[in-house]
């Protein structure tokens, strides 16, 4: 896979992170919003790919897109939102794994703990990334 150019972003007073350009912003607002994403690419086999690193985050993004879409649908179907994109135009995948630290006693080697972690990789085709762009920040406002 080729490598995409990378930018960095501050997302905290003292925390900044490499995202793929192109990206910055979406992953920075996510941030602002307290969402928290822990990988992202701009091109993973034609597609935009953001994966959010807990569940809740995942779970918090979907209910706003949910109440923005009540807000502009009401019950009927008044125009596209980030909900009717997220349900018609991407594809969410669960990934879930064991936790695990380095094992003190062996280098290079980890240990479980038994602390589940679920994680949502989201993505879409990336000649949507405009559109997505555009619902994303209806419903997450940027600073």
């Amino acid at each position: 896979m080729a490598e995409h150019r990378q930018v960095e972003v501050e997302v905290g007073e003292d925390f900044q992170i490499l995202v793929d350009e192109g990206l910055e912003d979406v992953i920075k607002d996510f941030f602002h919003w307290e969402i928290e994403t822990c990988n992202s690419c701009i091109d993973y086999k034609g597609s935009v790919w953001i994966e959010f690193c807990d569940f809740h985050d995942w779970e918090q993004f979907l209910e706003l897109a949910l109440r923005n879409n009540i807000t502009v649908n009401g019950t009927g179907y008044n125009r596209e939102t980030l909900w009717t994109f997220l349900q018609e135009k991407s594809k969410a995948k669960v990934v879930f794994d064991e936790e695990v630290i380095d094992d003190p006693n062996k280098e290079d080697a980890f240990l479980g703990t038994g602390v589940l972690v679920i994680c949502v990789g989201l993505n879409f085709p990336r000649e949507l990334l405009n559109e997505f762009k555009e619902l994303l920040f209806e419903v997450l406002p940027p600073e």
